[in-house]
């Protein structure tokens, strides 16, 4: 697998987003634009991806970073805009950016700060983003991927992390679920308008993501921990780089009939729910 061209991750700072940014960056990105919320987290990850080791016959990328809040127009607009224009292109966008409900809370008791703050993050970050990269996408020369084979030119490909909760819904997260979901009728709505301009836009949902602070809530939460492994045939929680890897491949050439689909990366864990009628 092979990624070409210009690249830029947004949520590159931590996690999914870092773990795109380093798959991006050792498979043959050309330029890669690490953005995040946290400039610093950003710029860490820059320097980890100037650093990982590269097949030789792929030359030494341009790895740039900046600040972007996928809540505010003016800041996707002109960071996704400035990329194209600095660099001439722009080949994949990958957004990873987003965060989680805090807490349970059925949608009776839900206050609506908390239900529009998962919506701007979420929904309305990913429709930014989204438009933002196909504006720049549509505007520029359809390009043959750097491939041995007979893949037809493409002008891009767009890539959007959502969740295993755009897959069905949860207790007490209505905020999420919701978001979750309207990310991936946008995604399937984008995919169709833009096919015969050789722009694909795909999804990506994993389920529970192992990290740092889930890590830390699991094991101060015994209980918690084995309800929410018994949940998953695999008995673990995915690794960022796991979800990475399916992230990359629908960036790349790899996939170029791969369009308007929500890859989900759960480990088997929701087929039980969609072989069982009503939950059994």
């Amino acid at each position: 697998m092979e990624v070409s061209g210009v690249a830029m991750v947004i949520g590159a700072g931590s996690g999914i987003g870092r773990a795109v940014a380093l798959r991006l960056a050792s498979l043959g990105a050309d330029v890669l634009v690490c953005a995040d919320l946290n400039i610093d987290a950003a710029k860490e990850t820059a320097t980890l991806c100037r650093n990982i080791k590269r097949p030789s016959h792929f030359k030494t990328p341009h790895v740039a970073s900046c600040t972007i809040d996928v809540r505010m127009e003016a800041s996707v607009d002109d960071k996704v805009a400035g990329v194209a224009q600095i660099f001439g292109r722009l080949d994949v966008l990958i957004n990873t950016a987003g965060y989680g409900a805090a807490n349970q809370t059925p949608i009776r008791d839900m206050s609506l700060a908390d239900w529009r703050g998962l919506d701007e993050v979420h929904n309305i970050g990913c429709f930014l983003v989204t438009r933002a990269a196909l504006r720049a996408m549509d505007a520029q020369d359809a390009v043959v991927p750097r491939t041995a084979d007979d893949r037809p030119a493409a002008r891009g490909a767009i890539v959007m992390l959502t969740s295993l909760a755009s897959e069905g819904a949860f207790l007490g997260v209505g905020n999420y679920i919701a978001a979750k979901h309207a990310v991936k009728g946008m995604v399937q709505t984008a995919a169709i308008e833009n096919a015969a301009r050789g722009i694909r836009v795909n999804a990506v949902a994993p389920s529970y993501v192992s990290g740092p602070m889930m890590d830390q809530f699991l094991e101060a939460s015994p209980d918690v921990k084995k309800a929410m492994l018994g949940d998953l045939p695999m008995g673990r929680l995915v690794r960022p780089n796991e979800v990475a890897d399916a992230v990359v491949f629908l960036a790349s050439p790899a996939s170029s009939y791969v369009n308007g689909h929500t890859l989900v990366v759960d480990g088997g864990a929701s087929l039980p729910l969609s072989n069982t009628p009503f939950g059994g």
